[in-house]
């Protein structure tokens, strides 16, 4: 049996860097860039999570994301069609 995993849409603040020129009175005006991420939720804990975007069964995942959980804002699960 296939283990079912959770659809998940991730809203968090992912981390600003360039290697452009940039005076250092600029740098007030950074923000973090509001992201959000959908797929799988195959893993999570007190520290970060794991979304999975192509998964081959219950044991094998390609194309996957670490995200810390101080980074996170919400999580919320969504329904997805089946297409099979």
């Amino acid at each position: 049996m296939v283990k079912k995993f959770k659809m998940v849409v991730v809203d968090w603040f992912d981390a600003q860097s360039s290697t452009d020129s940039i005076y250092i009175s600029e740098i007030k005006n950074m923000k973090p860039i509001k992201s959000h991420s959908l797929g799988y939720l195959v893993y999570e804990d007190k520290d970060f999570i794991v979304l999975s975007f192509l998964n081959f069964g219950h044991r094998l995942m390609k194309h996957h994301q670490c995200i810390p959980r101080g980074m996170i804002k919400k999580i919320r699960e969504v329904d997805y069609v089946k297409t099979s």
